[in-house]
């Protein structure tokens, strides 16, 4: 989900596909941890496959939060929408 909704995004016209792939395995690596996944290194595997870093991560923090909110928010609505 991370992929889609970032590689979709107006801001696809003005990054790279280094940031693009390292926010969107970091959102997806937030996600998971939240539902208490076990993530390993595969996460950190592939941004450093597209060049990725520790600083390039540090830049996109806000993107990565607000993005994984947004996931998580439509999780626990789901969620919630099954329970009634």
């Amino acid at each position: 989900m991370s992929h889609e909704i970032l590689h979709k995004s107006e801001r696809r016209t003005i990054t790279s596909k280094t940031v693009r792939e390292t926010e969107a395995e970091a959102v997806a690596f937030v996600v998971g941890q939240s539902l208490g996944l076990e993530m390993g290194s595969a996460a950190s595997d592939y941004i450093q496959l597209y060049a990725g870093n520790a600083s390039l991560r540090a830049e996109s923090l806000e993107v990565i939060q607000r993005t994984s909110g947004v996931i998580l928010a439509a999780l626990r609505t789901a969620d919630t929408a099954e329970d009634e």
